[in-house]
C-alpha cells in the first residue's frame, strides 16, 4: 500500500494509547488521542497503522519463523558460521521446547505488540460510532478483522484470552483468561463481523488491506481450529460449509503453476487470502519495520572471506575438495568476483542468517517426483536467480525458496534487511485443505477427496512427470485424514504452519518425539542432535507460555488475574 509510508507517524500517535502489557494500572487513552478520529481521512490512516504492527520484525519472527516451522520437524536454525545463529539464542531455546516465560521470543514482545493492535482496533472502532465517520461499516469491519487476526494467533499460541472487544474501564483491567470455547467463539464472531462489512476488493493504492474474501478465509480457518479442540460435529460442518461459500463466491483461485504463486511480480495473486505487504527502500538496519526481514532470515549466511583464503574451512564442511568446488564455480559463474575475475566475500545484498532451513525429514516428505519440492527448497549446489547455492549455514545443506526475494529486486548493497518480498498469511490451496478436512470429518468423503484432488491436481500438472501425484481414491476416514495431513504438510512447506498442525491436530508430540530418535541416530545428517530437537518435547506443548511480564501485570490485590499455561 502506498500509504504505508505515513505509518511511522501514525505508529507513534498510537503507541500513546497502547498497552505495555494487556492489563495497564493507568488510563490506555487521552484526550488528545481520542479527538484524533474526527475525520474519515484521520480513521483510515489510523487503520493503516495498525496493518504497521504486523510488519515489524519480532512479530513475524515469533508468530510465523520461530513458533510456526522451527519448532516443527520442517525447519530448523542455522549452523554457527551464521551471525544469526550466534545473536539469536533465545531462539535456539525455543526451538528446543525449553520454552521459559521470559523467552524475549515466546513471549514479551509479541505479547505486548498483539494487544497493541486490539487496543488500537477498539479506539478505531468505538470513535467511528461516536463520531458518525462516513462509510463507518466498512472501518469498523477492517479494524475488527484485525483485532480478529491477532487473537486467532494468540488463540493459536496460548489457548484461552481475555476477551477485549472495547477500550477498557479502571475496573476491567485485571479480567480473567476467557475459556478456550468462548475465546474460539469471539473469534469467530468478530471475523463474520468483517464479513459483513469489508469490500470485496479494494483499488490498487491499498493492494493488502483486508476483504470480505479474506475474513472468510480467516473464519474458515478459526472454524477448523474451533473444531480440532472441540471435535464437534457442528463445527467442522461450519467449517465445511464457510470453505464452500468462498469457494462458489469466487474470491480467490488456484494459480495454474505452483511455483507461480510466490514470485516477487506475482505478489498480490489471485490465490493469496490474506498477505502482510513490504516494500524495498534503502533505510537499513535502522529501521526494523521496512522490508519483510523473513526473506532476510531464510537466506544463507553465504561465502565469507575466510572461506576462501582457508581451503580447510570449506573442505571441512563439504568434504574434500569442497574449497575448490566453491572457488572454480564462482570463478565460472562470474556474480561474485573481483576486477581481476577472482572469487570475493558475498555482497550484503546477497548475505543473510539461514535461520528458516529445510530439514533433510521435509525433504524426504514429499512424494517421488511432487513438484511442490523444488519450488520449496534450495538444494546444495543448485544453479538458481543467477548463480550456484552452497548453503554453507545450513546443517541440512538445504535453504528456504519460497521466502526468497530476487537478486534484481533487492536493495542498494549496504542494506540487507529491506526485502519487498510479501509474507503470505492464507492461501486457497491452505482453504481447500481445510475444507477436505472438514468434509471428511463430517462424512462426506466424496467432497473431501474433490477438494483434494483440487490441490493435488494443480502440484501435479506444475511440472511433474507423467504419473507422479496419483488421484486419492482412499474413503476409509481415518486414512483419509492422515492423507490430507500429509497434503497439508507438502503443499505449505516452509509457510509457518506446520507446528499449528501438528498442535492443533494432537500430533505434536508423537511426531517430534520420532523426528529426534530418528535423526539422532543418523550420523549423516549434522545438526539435528546437536539442537536437540523433540527431546523436550512434551505433550503441555502445544501451547506457549504466557509472558511473565504479564502474568506480574495482572496482579491485583496480591492475587494474579491470569493464569500460567499448563506446565509453564
Amino acid at each position: 500500500m502506498k500509504h504505508y509510508r505515513i505509518l511511522a507517524v501514525i505508529a507513534t500517535l498510537m503507541l500513546a494509547c497502547s498497552c505495555n502489557y494487556l492489563l495497564e494500572k493507568s488510563p490506555l487513552g487521552s484526550l488528545a488521542v481520542e479527538n484524533y478520529y474526527t475525520s474519515e481521512e484521520e480513521v483510515n490512516t489510523a487503520i493503516l497503522g495498525v496493518y504497521h504492527v504486523f510488519m515489524t520484525e519480532n512479530f513475524g519472527l515469533y508468530h510465523y519463523l520461530h513458533v510456526g516451522d522451527n519448532t516443527s520437524d520442517d525447519s530448523m536454525l542455522a549452523n554457527n558460521r551464521s551471525d544469526g545463529a550466534r545473536w539469536a539464542r533465545n531462539a535456539f531455546s525455543l526451538v528446543q521446547f525449553n520454552i521459559l516465560p521470559n523467552n524475549s521470543y515466546a513471549c514479551n514482545n509479541t505479547w505486548n505488540q498483539d494487544w497493541q493492535v486490539v487496543t488500537n482496533a477498539n479506539y478505531i472502532i468505538e470513535n467511528v460510532q461516536k463520531n458518525n465517520i462516513p462509510n463507518a461499516d466498512k472501518y469498523i469491519a477492517e479494524a475488527t478483522f484485525l483485532r480478529s487476526y491477532v487473537y486467532f494467533d494468540m488463540a493459536a499460541q496460548l489457548g484461552g484470552l481475555p476477551l477485549v472487544d472495547h477500550i477498557l474501564k479502571a475496573e476491567e483491567y485485571y479480567n480473567p483468561r476467557a475459556s478456550m470455547e468462548d475465546t474460539w467463539k469471539f473469534i469467530e464472531d468478530g471475523f463474520k463481523t468483517a464479513a459483513e462489512g469489508l469490500p470485496t476488493s479494494w483499488n490498487s493504492a491499498n493492494t493488502g488491506r483486508a476483504t470480505k474474501g479474506a475474513a472468510l478465509a480467516m473464519l474458515a480457518r478459526t472454524y477448523i481450529y474451533h473444531a480440532s479442540f472441540n471435535n464437534s460435529q457442528e463445527t467442522w460442518k461450519l467449517a465445511y460449509d464457510t470453505v464452500k461459500e468462498i469457494e462458489n463466491g469466487n474470491y480467490f483461485q488456484l494459480l495454474p503453476n505452483y511455483g507461480d504463486v510466490f514470485k516477487y511480480e506475482n505478489r498480490n495473486n489471485k490465490e493469496i487470502c490474506f498477505s502482510i505487504q513490504f516494500w524495498t527502500t534503502v533505510s537499513g538496519w535502522g529501521d526494523s519495520n521496512d522490508g519483510n526481514m523473513m526473506s532476510f532470515y531464510g537466506r544463507d549466511a553465504g561465502v565469507k572471506s575466510d572461506d576462501l583464503s582457508d581451503p580447510s574451512i570449506l573442505d571441512g564442511i563439504l568434504g574434500p575438495g569442497g574449497h575448490d568446488w566453491v572457488y572454480n564455480t564462482m570463478k565460472e559463474e562470474g556474480v561474485f568476483v573481483d576486477a581481476a575475475g577472482e572469487p570475493r566475500a558475498y555482497d550484503k545484498r546477497m548475505t543473510g542468517w539461514s535461520l528458516h532451513c529445510p530439514t533433510l525429514d521435509l525433504y524426504n516428505s514429499f512424494e517421488a517426483g511432487d513438484p511442490r519440492r523444488g519450488f520449496t527448497i534450495i538444494e546444495r549446489g543448485e544453479k538458481f536467480d543467477g548463480f550456484t547455492h552452497f548453503n554453507l549455514s545450513s546443517p541440512s545443506g538445504l535453504q528456504s525458496k519460497k521466502e526468497y526475494c530476487p537478486m534484481e529486486y533487492r536493495s542498494d548493497l549496504s542494506n540487507e534487511d529491506n526485502l519487498g518480498m510479501n509474507l503470505i498469511v492464507l492461501r486457497y490451496s491452505d482453504i481447500l485443505l481445510y475444507g477436505a478436512e472438514a468434509a471428511n470429518e463430517i462424512g462426506n468423503n466424496g467432497e473431501a477427496l474433490r477438494l483434494l484432488e483440487l490441490v493435488r491436481a494443480r502440484a501435479r500438472n506444475s511440472g511433474g512427470a507423467a504419473g507422479v501425484l496419483p488421484k486419492i481414491t482412499e474413503t476409509d476416514k481415518s486414512k483419509l485424514r492422515e492423507l490430507i495431513w500429509k497434503e497439508r504438510r507438502s503443499e505449505l512447506a516452509m509457510e509457518y504452519n506446520r507446528y499449528y498442525d501438528l498442535a492443533r491436530t494432537g500430533r505434536l508430540y508423537d511426531v517430534m518425539h520420532a523426528y529426534y530418535e530418528k535423526y539422532e541416530k543418523d550420523p549423516s545428517n549434522p545438526g539435528y542432535s546437536s539442537q536437540d530437537k523433540g527431546k523436550l518435547v512434551q505433550p503441555y506443548h502445544v501451547h506457549m507460555p504466557i509472558s511473565t511480564q504479564a502474568l506480574q501485570a495482572s496482579e491485583y490485590q496480591g492475587v494474579q488475574t491470569l493464569t500460567q499455561n499448563e506446565g509453564y
